[in-house]
């Protein structure tokens, strides 16, 4: 059976008070009918209370006579219903018009409340009265979905170059890089939950439940939980890897701890299956060919070294000019001297000299950094620091061009071959065997270099500066300052454009 409706009489209004469950509005109007026999009521409102105002005081009429002279108002929602539009409808002849605190009462009986009320907005409204136009008069508030989980590793630099420069670009990168490795039983970070998030309101004054986050952390084989669900352990030896860059997925690496280069002598003709860190210098005779990650906690000095992950060196990369060091990710040095290098991106703590620099993406000097001689190239990006010298050594910055990037897909598809050769019974055969597909797959991905889009920033550059970017070229003839060099079209080989910054 359908409630009763409330009617009610104030100060010369008639309001209505629509129960939860009414029945149909037929059912209202009728029952309205009996209730205010000979009374002019407003059955637009009476309809608008049906849909909008169930259980608040409604106002559907006038005692006046004049009452459907005056001026309408309704308030309409968003199709999100987290804002309320207020729209005025212009009285009839010399019709009354509604006051601000008529207004503000029907606004209410709508259900918006107060806490997402403007009344700001709702005065400019009716000083202005645009009519039939909607006038934002309220604006709820979202939910706040609730944060991705995620572990805080206790430590280390990330080994994908988009999480490198990512955390160069935001300066949360440690002053020397190193390679996060774990002993069993060692805490390797804190994992942190999903969050609940904070749940929303409608400008009806409804709550809009939050998501909670999502859980994508996946701890692989050789990580666990302690028995306090926050503490991540490792559960055997190892060095900490992802396969993602937001560094969700972790997965350990076996890691080979060595002294000096004699020790990997086993696997001068063949890969060495896992991660490297030297304690020293490594200064190797013979090729050494790493699969994982590779740490030199000294300096690389005059060796034949591929690595198909990154390279982090404590000291310097000196004399590798006669046979170019390769490494598939990141490279990140405290300088480089006569050093022939190729990687996805890398990174100079304080200066490199006369060696030749190449980078698949960027090349990134830290501030207060130097590239004094030589060439320094890249396929999308170059941060120089200080280009050049006083005494105008020649150095040549190169980026967006074939040539930049062509070497590369030689050198993945070289490698790709080399562990598709790996015999079935070597050790490590299987992780082989499958990184000679990701190899190959990469090595025909790398696109072309836009020169459109490549950059060239400096912090000072020097005479005896050549830019090149894309087919145009630039010779510094005059010392400048901070600079951005970028590429123009003007005529058929385009310029290099020069903006001076500060």
């Amino acid at each position: 059976m359908p409630e009763p409706i409330r009617i009610d009489s104030r100060e010369g209004r008639i309001y209505l008070t629509v129960p939860p469950d009414p029945g149909p509005l037929s059912e209202v109007v009728r029952r309205v009918r009996e209730g205010l026999p000979g009374v002019p009521v407003d059955w637009v409102a009476v309809r608008e209370a049906y849909r909008f105002g169930r259980g608040r005081a409604f106002p559907v009429a006038r005692r006046s006579a004049e009452a459907f002279r005056s001026e309408k108002a309704k308030v309409r929602f968003s199709e999100d219903e987290l804002t309320a539009y207020l729209v005025l409808y212009p009285p009839k002849g010399r019709g009354e018009r509604l006051s601000e605190a008529e207004i503000l009462e029907l606004v209410r009986a709508y259900g918006v409340p107060d806490e997402v009320l403007d009344l700001d907005a709702l005065r400019r409204a009716v000083l202005r009265r645009s009519y039939l136009e909607p006038e934002p008069v309220a604006q709820g508030r979202p939910p706040r979905n609730g944060e991705p989980a995620r572990v805080e590793w206790a430590g280390g630099a990330p080994t994908d170059p988009e999480a490198f420069l990512a955390a160069l670009v935001a300066g949360t990168l440690p002053e020397e890089p190193r390679l996060l490795v774990v002993e069993p039983g060692q805490p390797a970070g804190t994992y942190h939950p999903p969050g609940k998030g904070t749940p929303g309101l409608t400008a009806r004054g409804d709550p809009v439940p939050p998501r909670a986050g999502d859980d994508p952390v996946r701890l692989g084989s050789g990580l666990g939980l302690a028995p306090d669900g926050r503490t991540v352990v490792a559960q055997r030896a190892g060095q900490i890897r992802f396969a993602d860059p937001e560094g969700t997925r972790a997965y350990l690496m076996p890691v080979v701890r060595v002294g000096s280069a004699q020790e990997l002598r086993r696997w001068k003709d063949g890969v060495v299956p896992a991660t490297v860190v030297v304690e020293g210098d490594l200064e190797a005779p013979f090729p050494v060919r790493v699969l994982g990650d590779l740490e030199v906690r000294g300096s690389l000095i005059r060796s034949p070294v591929e690595v198909m992950g990154s390279l982090f060196v404590a000291g310097g990369v000196i004399h590798t000019r006669t046979v170019p060091l390769r490494v598939g990710g990141v490279v990140s040095a405290e300088f480089f001297e006569r050093a022939h290098v190729f990687g996805t991106l890398i990174h100079v703590r304080r200066y490199t000299m006369k060696g030749r620099l190449s980078a698949l993406e960027t090349v990134w000097v830290d501030p207060g950094g130097a590239c004094r001689g030589g060439r320094i190239e890249a396929g999308h990006r170059i941060r120089g620091g200080e280009l050049g010298s006083p005494n105008a050594l020649a150095t040549e910055v190169e980026v967006g061009r074939v040539r930049v990037v062509d070497p590369f897909r030689s050198v993945f598809a070289g490698w790709a071959e080399m562990l598709e050769q790996a015999p079935g019974e070597s050790d490590g055969a299987p992780a082989l065997r499958k990184m000679a597909a990701r190899w190959r797959e990469r090595a025909g991905a790398i696109p072309e270099p836009d020169p459109l889009r490549a950059r060239v920033e400096a912090e000072r550059v020097h005479p005896g500066v050549t830019v090149w970017i894309g087919t145009a070229t630039r010779k510094i003839e005059t010392a400048v300052g901070a600079v951005e060099f970028s590429f123009e079209r003007f005529g058929p080989q385009g310029r290099v454009a020069m903006q001076r910054k500060g």
